[in-house]
């Protein structure tokens, strides 16, 4: 899977734009808050159907301007377009120029994987944010898990405004929450699923980067742990905090309150990685997601790398170098081509971007 061309209009800080992507690397380069990053918010746009940096996608719209553009040709078996448009109601989502109703529609259609200065917040951050890159990252290869989790917090809403009543109709109440016990079991399937497949690539990228050799496990904490009887058991669950959650007026239990956790060496990752140690687990773990995509739909995603070299010494450069798949379509951002320069030759292509504008650059 590839991105042939893509078009921007008012978005961010650029006006208009029209930028082509060579089949294998393209490098953009330019000083801080030009751009760069801007095209591969763009980018993986067109992957979630949602910016990775900002909740309200309305501050994404050029300043002045009632709309933005995103709109993205990409090869796959065939070539097909995606676009997304911004405006004052939300977002519409197309895929070849038809509207789609649904978000889940969209998702994955084109698949990309991105390494973001961001990313290093994985670790301290709150539950809410490694949930988010779970769900994220299983609803771009699995349109099941997107319909399953949405039923889930549908069902979860409905049951927290039941429990806020003055008077609670039980039997409902209980018809909801088997209901909701259902989806969930599902979710906690494909999340251990996930998780454990996660792992088989994490390590081996982590020693690999890194140029050590440290055991790395990522560890998913649902309501209960995955197993045959996991339906009885989260029902067990539910009966048990029943009385608790009538007198909370919420849900105390449930996948919305799942974690993960990043262990080294059997110790968390927040007590004992540097932060060299942390930007190389990030790493690996993107590494990890390229290998668990093209296993899943048969394609290579689209890796993005947002100045991802500047904190890296030569010997873990030239690591991530040797280790990335030759033939993965990257799009890498960097304010110097020094970073980068020992990986490029001269079939690549190089952009130059300022204030919102591309010149492509014709030799290193």
């Amino acid at each position: 899977m590839k991105i042939r061309t893509l078009s921007l209009r008012d978005f961010r800080n650029i006006a208009s734009l029209s930028v082509s992507f060579h089949e294998s690397i393209t490098v953009l380069v330019g000083d801080n808050a030009q751009g760069k990053t801007n095209l591969l918010e763009a980018i993986y746009f067109l992957s979630t159907g949602r910016s990775h940096r900002v909740n309200d996608e309305q501050v994404c719209i050029r300043l002045g301007q009632e709309s933005a553009l995103i709109k993205g040709v990409i090869e796959g078996s065939a070539p097909f377009e995606l676009k997304v448009v911004l405006h004052p109601q939300g977002k519409s989502l197309f895929y070849q120029q038809t509207l789609l109703k649904r978000s889940s529609e969209f998702i994955g259609k084109m698949n990309a994987v991105l390494f973001s200065p961001g990313d290093m917040e994985l670790f301290d951050a709150s539950p809410k944010a490694r949930r988010r890159f779970m769900d994220t990252e299983l609803g771009k290869i699995n349109p099941v898990y997107v319909d399953l989790l949405s039923k889930t917090m549908k069902l979860l809403k409905d049951r927290n405004t039941m429990l806020k009543e003055k008077v609670i109709d039980e039997t409902y109440l209980e018809v909801v929450t088997q209901r909701m016990i259902g989806y969930q079991v599902d979710v906690i399937r494909l999340r251990t699923a996930f998780i454990d497949r996660l792992n088989v690539s994490l390590n081996k990228y982590f020693n690999l980067l890194s140029l050590s050799q440290e055991n790395i496990e990522i560890k998913y904490t649902g309501p209960v742990p995955w197993s045959v009887d996991c339906e009885v058991q989260l029902s067990d669950r539910y009966a048990k905090h029943l009385e608790r959650d009538l007198f909370m007026k919420t849900t105390g239990i449930g996948i919305h309150r799942d974690d993960l956790s990043f262990s080294m060496n059997d110790i968390p990752v927040s007590e004992i990685a540097s932060q060299g140690q942390r930007r190389m687990i990030v790493i690996a773990l993107k590494c990890a997601l390229l290998d668990v995509i093209e296993e899943t739909i048969g394609e290579k995603p689209i890796l993005l790398l947002d100045d991802v070299f500047s904190e890296l010494d030569s010997a873990r450069r030239k690591a991530l170098f040797n280790t990335l798949h030759q033939n993965t379509q990257t799009v890498i951002s960097t304010t110097d081509l020094e970073h980068v320069k020992e990986w490029l030759s001269e079939a690549v292509t190089i952009y130059e971007v300022s204030a919102g504008k591309i010149i492509e650059r014709k030799q290193l």
